[in-house]
């Protein structure tokens, strides 16, 4: 009778442990599974595109979509004292939702506006939220819209779109040749200007030639001569309204002084 008990027993414990071993190889093989679900799921995300939560994405056009328009309408009714209007579309950031990157034009509700350049954040929530969130302005003045009719001799015109023209890339590339120091990517063509040549005024995104490059936008104005030759004559930056407004103040102290 012990004898069978102990045998008893014995197949009991050897059950035991097989079955410890197999709870064991399941759950290596569930982490195992997770780990291999893990990794494709980050190959599938660095594969997708240059979409990266965080950061902005570039806009493959310059042309304001309709719907950013839409958002863009709701948020710019709530400002008082100058009016925007978007003319170029540079980009957009995920976030809880989503910031647009717009170029606007600036105009000021006074007798004697003067329309210029601004880079506006447009911020769109889940819930439909619309918000601008950040405006940084610029002193480069807008062109008026090109009258085919009655065409302004010497004066910039603003092109039907904002796409850059093959023109205009070409005119910029061959001003870029020999610099160094930065790249230059023409985003947004704002107007030509007639002289003896050509005037090109564009937004362009500049990044240095550094270890850790901060892009920015500016202003560029490229001027083509009759025999093609090119050169970059001018360079607008844009500021925040804060800094726009601490530049004024320190200079009228200066000039008070």
């Amino acid at each position: 009778m012990k004898k069978l008990f102990a045998l008893i027993l014995s197949g009991l414990i050897v059950c035991s442990f097989a079955a410890c071993g197999q709870n064991n190889t399941s759950s290596q093989a569930s982490t195992d599974a997770a780990a291999t679900t893990a990794a494709e799921a980050q190959t599938s995300a660095s594969e997708g595109g240059d979409v990266i939560a965080g950061g902005y994405t570039d806009a493959a056009s310059p042309v304001v979509p309709d719907d950013v328009k839409a958002v863009f309408d709701k948020a710019a009714a709530t400002l008082t004292g100058v009016g925007y209007e978007p003319v170029a579309y540079l980009g957009s950031q995920v976030v809880a939702g989503t910031n647009h990157l717009l170029l606007c034009k600036a105009t000021p509700t006074t007798a004697e506006p003067k329309t210029t350049y601004a880079l506006v954040t447009l911020f769109e929530g889940l819930n439909g939220e619309a918000e601008i969130t950040d405006i940084s302005n610029s002193d480069v003045e807008a062109p008026a819209p090109a009258d085919a009719e009655n065409p302004m001799t010497g004066a910039y015109a603003e092109p039907a779109t904002p796409e850059v023209s093959p023109e205009a890339q070409k005119a910029l590339t061959a001003a870029l040749e020999g610099l160094d120091g930065a790249t230059y990517e023409a985003k947004a063509l704002l107007g030509t200007q007639v002289v003896s040549g050509t005037n090109y005024l564009m937004l362009c995104k500049i990044t240095p030639v550094t270890q850790n490059p901060q892009p920015h936008y500016s202003i560029v104005t490229v001027y083509e001569d009759l025999e093609g030759k090119a050169s970059i004559t001018d360079t607008h930056d844009f500021a925040a309204e804060d800094d726009a407004a601490a530049s004024d103040a320190t200079q009228a102290e200066t000039s008070n002084g």
